[in-house]
């Protein structure tokens, strides 16, 4: 009887591990959104620095290698790496002319994942590991932060504050632009917002 059970369970697995078809993730869009931590900002209206953020949402498409299959999130890096990310503003910002590129070093990323709870501040928020652009992109090129993890999480949210919080500036607008290795760029662009 015992034979008979070691050998279902063999096929099993065998079966299971056969049917598994990994999915590459591929940026299709990227969005962009004010906000005073979680809350999305829709109208003009002043915010303070320290608790405003750009809600970074990128758009993605699980690539399936063998279509015949279904898909299962698992396989890591994009299917076109990340080449470049810069920040613009219609206003001077950071010491830096309206329509030039902002050091991307004036800002922090990190990505919420986790439950939204009514006591959602700036206590809670200060416990995300925080990176520079440059360092993220590098994560989500390589996916470095799931080495351990035998589960693939690709998050496609994440939120960028400003590393140094003294800004101030009225009707300003920040766009994105992310440019890939195979050449696909993408833009996104905030709405008005006024920063104290």
């Amino acid at each position: 009887m015992k034979k008979y059970y070691y050998i279902t369970s063999i096929i099993f697995l065998q079966l299971l591990f056969s049917c598994k078809n990994n999915c590459t993730p591929d940026i299709t869009g990227v969005n962009l959104t004010n906000s005073i931590f979680l809350t999305p900002i829709d109208s003009l209206k002043s915010v303070d620095a320290n608790s405003y953020r750009i809600e970074l949402r990128l758009d993605i498409d699980e690539i399936n290698k063998r279509r015949d299959k279904d898909c299962i999130k698992g396989e890591k890096g994009l299917k076109s790496n990340i080449k470049e990310l810069s920040i613009v503003s219609n206003t001077n910002i950071f010491n830096i002319m309206a329509g030039e590129k902002i050091n991307l070093d004036n800002f922090r990323i990190y990505d919420y994942a986790g439950l939204i709870s009514d006591d959602y501040g700036e206590d809670i928020d200060a416990n995300f590991k925080r990176y520079r652009l440059n360092e993220w992109i590098d994560i989500i090129n390589n996916d470095y932060r799931d080495a351990y993890d035998s589960t693939y999480k690709f998050y496609n949210e994440f939120y960028i504050e400003f590393s140094d919080k003294n800004q101030s500036a009225n009707n300003v607008k920040f766009k994105l632009i992310i440019t890939l290795m195979n050449g696909n760029v993408f833009e996104a662009e905030t709405k008005p917002i006024n920063i104290k």
